[in-house]
């Protein structure tokens, strides 16, 4: 009994042998992914975006590990904080926006890679002379009007109607109605909402002194500004190009309201999405933000409502986007990326009470 057994069992042991032998590679040979070299991962660490850019950066990372088979990437949301923890394992790429970082030369390597970028975007990754963030993209900031402020403007018929909904309605060029005044605004109980930061040099640019409203204070972040207006808890506010997109599928959706907006005449901003490198980056972390930069892929940020780093692109051919398009490349004046926020915010109210002129102000932030 005891012998039938142990035949039994080296039976067993001979067929699994058998089976090991005849998947495994031949001699040689590695299983891809199997050995630790094999595995290359680009780590993303993602502070914050500008609005629709997380979008539009999974679908590009997608089309980038197709062309790159063995290459993944890791995409993760962090705090500035986290980059300065004495126990930080560093990513190979970041992303940000201005005023995320202050100190980019203790973090980051120079980079190259900027020559199809428009100038005015370059400058703002730039610092001491050094260029250590790529722009990627970026979006403006413009003034949306409740419509029923104004009803009988509300229901402005075709062409003017935004991308085609009736429900929402396109203010023509700033520079056609100069001084717009929101008389009605100053009379309801809901005042201005202005985000912090460049967004009261487009408030500024919009409308005069008189005209103004009464502003929301303590200005909010961009975030808080749009909830306010989709919430009706303002009359008024001033929106990033990327929440106005959103504020379209709103409407869309049914869940929306009438509103108007008012772009400017020139873009002013700091909504600009930059991409760094942290010293030891490989080849493959150099090629995603090249890729990102790629025509293929700046195509992309027109279902975002963001709009193109390049030179040798253009976007959209009317509506808000295209007016705001078209307003930059007139002109484009984007915050550098290192400035501390406070100073911009403090720069943007100067210009907003009157106090100082607008390219006085903007001098020191570029």
């Amino acid at each position: 009994m005891k012998r039938r057994c142990v035949i039994c069992l080296a039976g067993l042991v001979l067929t699994a042998a058998a089976v090991l032998l005849a998947v495994a590679p031949p001699q040689g040979e590695r299983l891809p992914g199997a050995a630790p070299a094999d595995r290359r991962l680009v780590r993303v660490w993602m502070v914050s975006s500008v609005g629709g850019g997380e979008s539009w950066l999974r679908a590009c990372l997608k089309d980038w590990e197709a062309a790159h088979p063995g290459v993944m990437t890791y995409l993760r949301k962090v705090s500035a904080e986290e980059l300065t923890r004495e126990d930080a394992v560093l990513p190979d790429i970041l992303l940000y926006t201005p005023g995320d970082i202050t100190a980019p030369e203790a973090l980051f390597t120079p980079i190259t890679g900027a020559e199809s970028i428009r100038e005015a975007l370059v400058r703002c990754g730039r610092w001491r002379g050094q260029q250590y963030g790529l722009p990627l993209c970026y979006g403006g900031y413009v003034l949306a009007i409740d419509g029923a402020l104004e009803p009988q403007h509300a229901a402005t018929p075709a062409p003017t109607t935004l991308l085609g909904r009736p429900a929402v309605t396109a203010f023509p060029d700033a520079t056609a109605t100069p001084g717009y005044p929101l008389a009605a605004a100053q009379q309801t109980d809901t005042p201005l909402v202005c985000p912090r930061g460049a967004a009261g040099f487009t408030l500024s640019c919009l409308l005069a002194p008189q005209e103004r409203p009464a502003l929301c204070t303590p200005a909010p972040a961009p975030a808080e500004a749009y909830r306010r207006f989709l919430a009706r808890q303002a009359s008024s506010a001033v929106l990033t190009t990327g929440q106005v997109t959103a504020l379209e599928e709103a409407a869309a959706s049914g869940k929306g309201f009438a509103y108007r907006i008012l772009t400017p005449s020139e873009v002013i901003t700091d909504q600009v999405w930059l991409g760094s490198l942290f010293p030891g980056a490989g080849a493959e972390a150099a090629s995603l933000l090249a890729h990102l930069i790629s025509p293929s892929a700046q195509k992309r940020l027109a279902s975002q409502g963001l709009y193109t780093v390049r030179e040798d692109l253009k976007l959209y051919a009317s509506d808000v986007s295209g007016l705001m398009e078209r307003a930059s490349a007139r002109s484009l004046t984007a915050i550098n990326a290192y400035i501390d926020p406070e100073d911009v915010s403090s720069a943007a109210w100067q210009v907003l009470s009157g106090r100082e002129g607008l390219s006085a102000a903007l001098m020191p932030l570029l």
